[in-house]
């Protein structure tokens, strides 16, 4: 396909209109470089954000922290472009080419990357490299991703349905709830990877490495696990597998919530081993678990109102849609948790009499470790996140409104463009 030349002149006051455009000024108009060339040039850290670049030849381009977020690349030439760090956040990704892009720490969460997105079977020299990329939610039904890099990759609720990724590397890469139905993974190497609550019914894992791989809550109707060993994976606790102590435990706190606390008596499980357990639902308000192992848990929608879970390590533990309203949380580890949607507003504090004593009580998240945890469309309304580490963390649509970030670390943060100067402001205590 032969694509014109942009002049460089015309470049730079497209470029400069479309800058306008984003900040809403007179004049500004958003760029349009639908099938021009403009391969081999470098445009590093420039902002493309809602541009139309479909059919663009970017190929062997410098676009190193590059935001494409929100972009039109249909059918666009990223043959190896070097994209480390860039932003393509929710970008139309259809039919691009991207055979030896570099992608590294690259942002794709929610991209458009369907069939025909071109990755595959690059050789070792030129193999598409996504290591530690971001692509939570992205689309990627009927995708050929084999040979890619994909290790330490973050691919939480990615619908790689029918995909197919012979010989992918996949190791330690997070498909936490990520739809692989019927996907064909032969030959790659999945050792470390999470796949929690994800869906791998008539998925084929024919001479996998599954070692370490997490299984908690999968779907596996169907699969094929032929000439794989499962004996190192990890697999969820049920809490009548739990011992006789802790199980008391268990069902003296339910009776103490059921009779407002007449009968039974709050949980105290400090320091209690409780990893990859699947409790999902369940009601721990007022509970303790100070310093628990609670890593790969299933906590969906449990209930943890004013529950102290200080110093508790979390690692990948799944807490979408908990009621986490008032608790303490203070040091603990988050780090990869699932916490999109999460309520972890503050507590309203009643009388004994019931009568409200107009008190609020915040979520304590102070010097919490909440790297590349999921915050996406949560709520930290009035939280305490002082001095906490909130490095590549997702807070797509999360609500900050009043919260302290007073020297916390928001390092590649995954944040809306205009809440940045907010929360810039909010961590030097402007």
């Amino acid at each position: 396909m032969a694509y014109p030349l942009m002049p460089v002149g015309s470049l730079a006051i497209t470029l400069r209109r479309h800058r306008d455009f984003l900040e809403g000024k007179q004049g500004g108009l958003r760029a349009n470089l639908t099938g021009m060339s403009l391969s081999g040039i470098n445009l590093n850290n420039i902002v493309l954000r809602s541009a139309v670049c479909a059919t663009t030849n970017f190929s062997r381009s410098m676009l190193v922290g590059t935001d494409f977020s929100f972009s039109d690349l249909f059918r666009a030439d990223l043959q190896h472009c070097n994209l480390t760090g860039a932003n393509l956040f929710r970008a139309d990704l259809k039919g691009a080419r991207m055979r030896g892009a570099k992608l590294t720490e690259a942002n794709l969460n929610e991209a458009d990357l369907r069939a025909g997105a071109y990755l595959d079977t690059a050789p070792e020299d030129a193999a598409t490299d996504l290591r530690h990329a971001r692509l939570d939610r992205a689309e990627l039904r009927k995708a050929n991703l084999s040979q890619v890099r994909l290790n330490d990759a973050s691919m939480v609720e990615a619908n790689l349905q029918d995909a197919v990724l012979y010989g992918t590397d996949l190791s330690d890469v997070n498909l936490a709830d990520a739809n692989l139905f019927a996907a064909k993974l032969k030959g790659a190497n999945l050792s470390g990877a999470n796949l929690s609550g994800a869906n791998l019914e008539s998925a084929t894992f024919q001479g996998c490495n599954l070692q370490g791989v997490r299984l908690t809550g999968a779907k596996l109707h169907g699969a094929d696990f032929s000439n794989v060993d499962l004996s190192g994976t990890i697999t969820a606790r049920r809490p009548e597998t739990l011992p006789l102590d802790i199980q008391t435990i268990l069902r003296a706190h339910m009776s103490w919530i059921e009779s407002n606390g007449a009968n039974g008596e709050r949980a105290d499980l400090r320091n209690c081993d409780l990893s990859e357990i699947s409790l999902e639902g369940m009601n721990f308000n007022g509970a303790i678990f100070i310093q628990a192992d609670l890593r790969g848990a299933i906590l969906t929608k449990c209930k943890f109102l004013l529950a102290d879970l200080s110093g508790a390590d979390l690692t990948h533990a799944n807490l979408m849609g908990a009621d986490l309203m008032g608790a303490n949380l203070s040091g603990a580890n988050l780090s990869r948790a699932r916490l999109r949607r999460a309520n972890m507003g503050p507590a309203t504090i009643w009388r004994p009499d019931g009568q409200n004593a107009a008190r609020l009580w915040s979520v304590n998240l102070s010097r919490a470790n909440l790297v590349f945890a999921d915050l996406s469309e949560s709520n930290l309304k009035e939280a305490n996140l002082m001095d906490a580490d909130l490095r590549g963390a997702d807070l797509t649509d999360a609500d900050l409104e009043e919260a302290n970030l007073r020297r916390a670390n928001i390092q590649d943060t995954i944040i809306d463009p205009e809440m940045a100067q907010t929360l810039a402001a909010a961590i030097n205590g402007a």
